[in-house]
């Protein structure tokens, strides 16, 4: 599993023996959100707690991607949100986590992802940021397609079935929010030509323009 490990890399995420950062998720979503939104605003010049809430779920994106990633590799990293590290770098935040809870894949693992991880930072940082929880959920959809457009395996495609599947996000969520983001095509086609259904906020930093997925570029 080394090599799988160093690949975490894609996804701006560290396993470690000790990890530590500047903060952890938990804390971003509770009492240090303040603290979060100002490192947010001086490294990405984010104008308000919209835009700041979105910048955030797109890098928090990479975190449940690298947990989507090792499930489909058969491995599965169990610790809690307050176990989520936050790190700066020149490229931003990325997350470090202790290798201690590394495991191996279990049933009902995928599940917890959505509902233990992805589900409570979505509806935090849409309550703190006043943003729509379609264009976080998307954000992290976006890394997910990416990553699993470069799996060739029956888990991961399985992964995807169930990520389709409406049940795997009930009785929590009403619907599955990856295959809405679809758009009416099958996944073989939304991979090879990514569009957004939603507009992630990014064009209101300064200096920045529409990504070429978004629904409002021409």
């Amino acid at each position: 599993m080394v090599l799988k490990m160093k690949e975490l890399a894609l996804f701006q995420v560290a396993v470690q023996d000790g990890a530590t950062g500047f903060m952890t998720v938990q804390e971003g979503m509770d009492s240090r959100f303040p603290e979060l939104f100002s490192e947010l605003s001086q490294t990405t010049e984010a104008p308000n707690r919209a835009v700041a809430s979105s910048i955030f779920m797109r890098r928090f994106g990479f975190f449940i991607t690298a947990q989507l990633y090792l499930l489909a590799h058969g491995k599965m990293w169990d610790g809690k949100l307050e176990n989520v590290h936050m790190v700066k770098t020149p490229g931003g935040i990325s997350f470090a986590v202790d290798e201690q809870f590394l495991r191996e894949r279990r049933d009902g693992d995928l599940e917890t992802v959505l509902k233990e991880y992805a589900m409570p930072v979505v509806e935090a940082f849409r309550k703190i940021g006043h943003v729509s929880k379609l264009i976080l959920w998307e954000n992290i959809w976006g890394y997910s397609i990416w990553m699993y457009g470069m799996q060739d395996s029956p888990q991961a495609e399985r992964d995807v079935e169930s990520l389709m599947d409406a049940a795997l996000w009930q009785p929590e969520m009403r619907k599955s929010f990856f295959h809405q983001f679809l758009g009416g095509c099958t996944f073989s086609e939304a991979k090879s030509d990514y569009k957004r259904i939603t507009c992630c906020l990014l064009k209101e930093v300064p200096g920045t323009d529409k990504c070429p997925y978004c629904p409002m570029a021409k």
